[in-house]
């Protein structure tokens, strides 16, 4: 018994390091990303090495590299090899959502009116053409939702899972660029939801594997129409869920 909770209380230290970690990598990639924007480090300029970073953060070098990782994806640095980090000329600025912009309930209320807007159609595209293959995947993706404490482990990956598997039966090459494009954070953490309440967030997972079938059997037979219902409920349930939160927060 005593190996088992000495086990668990590794992984909880261990989750904990991880989320610091993150939190410290956001914090230090926000600043350099205002010193850019300020024009401290201008375009062409390289940023101090990274052992200054950590004397200027007092950050460990596994921090300053997620953060400068963090600031390559957005288009602000580039690496080069040998020589150091570079500031290059920001594109246009790409649709991209962080997990801090689903940190608060007013950004998820606006995610789900942008995911009502796009996956409403792809239920009713996947229901036209959908092939074997492709209700397989959804299936077995939909398969795993239904061991409630499987889904619990990993409701975000399973629950983003079956929205992907949908928008790549769609038969439309962009629908699935779209959703990949913006990630799982698009999917709402439940504890935004629940964090007063976490009794009910078994019964809330059920609801949603629920609503998943209803969506799914849509798909399977063919009703277009039906798929179209049963994602616009199933989403505007979760919408309406999460603005009757933020009327009461």
């Amino acid at each position: 018994m005593r190996i088992h909770q000495l086990s668990d209380d590794c992984a909880e230290q261990g989750s904990f390091m991880r989320k610091r970690r993150d939190s410290l990598a956001s914090v230090v990639a926000k600043d350099l990303a205002e010193r850019i924007d300020r024009g401290d480090y201008a375009v062409g300029d390289k940023i101090p090495i990274e052992a200054r970073l950590c004397e200027m953060f007092n950050v460990s070098r596994t921090v300053v590299r997620e953060a400068i990782a963090t600031l390559r994806s957005e288009g602000l640095v580039t690496s080069r090899h040998g020589v150091g980090v570079f500031v290059v000329e920001r594109a246009n600025p790409a649709l991209s959502i962080t997990t801090e912009a689903v940190g608060e309930l007013s950004e998820v209320v606006e995610l789900l009116e942008l995911r009502l807007g796009v996956e409403v159609e792809a239920a009713g595209l996947a229901a036209l053409r959908a092939t074997e293959e492709h209700l397989r995947a959804i299936r077995d993706v939909f398969a795993k939702t239904c061991d409630l404490d499987a889904f619990a482990e990993q409701p975000r990956e399973l629950d983003y899972g079956f929205h992907l598997a949908i928008a790549r039966a769609s038969g439309n090459g962009w629908m699935p660029k779209f959703m990949a494009f913006i990630g799982p954070v698009i999917i709402p953490r439940s504890q935004l939801l629940h964090a007063s309440q976490p009794e009910i967030t078994r019964a809330y997972l059920q609801q949603m594997v629920d609503e998943h079938k209803g969506i799914f059997d849509a798909i399977a037979a063919g009703d277009a129409a039906a798929a179209q219902k049963a994602m616009r409920m199933h989403l505007s349930t979760s919408l309406e869920r999460y603005k009757q939160r933020l009327v009461n927060s």
